[in-house]
């Protein structure tokens, strides 16, 4: 292959120590045989790694010439052991003993566990094709039995698993529909720690009977904080900045308590409840809340011991394509969306494109292609119920009409909306 014009040309364009290399696999190459099988395997790995390399460009007046892609030197280490390797296959090569691919397997494997190459050694196209493959984990924990799923995208992801791991509370803050919830419940509770959690929904109107216990007119009611205690339960308290701070007070004696084993606490009876080892505690906010906010008027600013039992574990989440996709599984429907909402940001209206709207479009989506198929033979044409194009119209019609048109134009609305268009559409097609 050294002759070939194209090739020979391509190893002349290289670097000093690229060519040095094709050089030297040229010389050790000069005792094999045309029919020699591991020469032609050598041969083999030699032209894909080639076929890596970007091709020489002619240079003319008109067009500068393209500059030339250089791998990264390979370590001198593993081209020294190399060196060893095709000399020791030379060497049997011209004694007429048989070398078999299984000797060139097991001498290379020997070769990368003594010298092991690096990513940043690897062509620049293999390194990318590395970082888009999804990686898959899985926690070790004691005395649990935990699934390996898909790492998600999320900054700061692993330090948040950690921090329940180590017993710290944490707060995850972020507009509305940034996925805080979806975050704390399934991935970070179900997927990655193998928990059950349950969910406080916290507002002005949250009370004491709700965290602590109390009584009731069908009896008496445990408090969900008591059962996540016992349980081992994470204790999800959602949108915890919009509780009344006296009310919030309830949680500061056991959420100073997480990290202890075996810590007490007590409900509104005055009965003792010792911690389960499991118990965790993931709140989540519109905002951090050491002062009042405009934008979220309903967040209440809390007290500053409240907001120590986080200090160090607070996170600013923010929209995340990846995780709306995954939960979507209509990229099409997201793609609109996610239009819709950058135009919205552009535009500064005070106006929110949430996941959950995105979750709902996508279902009257489903439901509507579900009728077209039927063909109206339930009774219910699709035109008739829930669509995708009513959602989007609803949506829009909490905007003033200067700002719906706005909207409208940016988003093609007449073309894909005005006679359904979006039916015909692949889902995983990207509309913008």
């Amino acid at each position: 292959m050294y002759n070939i014009p194209g090739y020979k040309s391509l190893i002349e364009s290289q670097d000093a120590d690229t060519r040095k290399r094709y050089s030297m696999v040229e010389k050790l190459s000069k005792g094999f045989t045309i029919a020699n099988t591991t020469a032609l395997e050598m041969d083999r790995l030699l032209v894909e790694q080639m076929e890596l390399l970007e091709k020489p460009v002619t240079v003319s007046a008109s067009k500068p010439a393209l500059p030339v892609i250089t791998p990264p030197p390979i370590p001198a280490g593993v081209e020294a052991a190399f060196n060893d390797l095709f000399e020791a296959l030379k060497n049997q090569q011209s004694a007429g003993s048989a070398v078999s691919m299984d000797t060139v397997k097991a001498a290379v494997q020997q070769v990368l566990y003594t010298s092991p190459i690096r990513l940043e050694h690897l062509d620049e196209p293999l390194q990318r094709r590395l970082a888009a493959t999804p990686v898959i984990v899985r926690y070790d924990l004691p005395h649990v039995a935990t699934m390996p799923f898909v790492k998600p995208k999320i900054r700061g992801f692993q330090q948040m698993v950690d921090d329940v791991m180590l017993g710290n509370n944490i707060m995850l803050v972020g507009g509305a529909g940034t996925g805080k919830t979806y975050l704390a419940e399934n991935l970070i509770a179900k997927l990655a720690l193998s928990r059950q959690h349950i969910t406080i929904n916290c507002s002005q109107w949250t009370a004491p009977t709700e965290i602590i216990g109390g009584q009731t007119m069908d009896g008496y009611v445990e408090g969900k904080l008591i059962e996540a205690w016992v349980n081992g339960y994470v204790l999800v308290l959602d949108e915890l900045p919009k509780i009344d701070p006296n009310t919030a007070g309830l949680f500061n004696d056991a959420l100073a308590k997480t990290k202890t084993p075996g810590a007490v606490i007590f409900n509104s009876r005055k009965e003792s409840f010792a911690k389960h080892a499991d118990f965790a505690c993931i709140a989540t906010g519109n905002i951090y809340p050491d002062k009042e906010s405009i934008t979220y008027g309903a967040n209440n600013k809390q007290d500053l011991s409240l907001l120590d039992r986080f200090s160090g574990s607070v996170y600013f989440i923010e929209k995340n394509p990846a995780i709306e996709q995954e939960i979507l599984q209509n990229d099409m429907i997201w793609n609109i969306c996610d239009k819709m909402r950058s135009v919205i940001e552009e535009l500064k209206y005070e106006a929110q494109l949430s996941l959950r709207f995105m979750q709902q479009a996508r279902d009257a989506y489903n439901l509507e292609m579900q009728r077209v198929k039927d063909k109206g033979k339930n009774g219910v044409k699709a035109d008739e119920g829930k669509t995708f194009k009513s959602a989007v119209d609803s949506y829009l019609s909490t905007f003033t009409p200067v700002q719906q048109k706005n909207i409208k134009d940016s988003i093609r609305y007449k073309e894909l909306f005005q006679h359904y268009e979006y039916r015909d559409f692949p889902t995983n097609k990207m509309v913008f």
